[in-house]
């Protein structure tokens, strides 16, 4: 694959196997996961629930 592809094709695909595995080793099957996209990390449970009361908030205010 690297030969045909390149170094960062072969590194993505082995970066999303490596992660695959970490989480779920006998499946190979994805589990969702709360994600910061601003700081391309993975979020703390706190940080996610902090963010759904926000946006309830938010839709809350709207339909007033």
């Amino acid at each position: 694959m690297k030969d045909e592809y390149g170094d960062e094709v072969y590194r993505a695909v082995a970066t999303a196997l490596m992660e695959v595995n970490e989480y779920n080793p006998s499946g190979r099957y994805p589990i969702p996961e709360i994600w910061n996209a601003k700081e391309g990390r993975k979020a703390p449970l706190k940080e996610g629930i902090s963010y759904l009361i926000r946006q309830w908030k938010v839709s809350k205010q709207r339909k007033k």
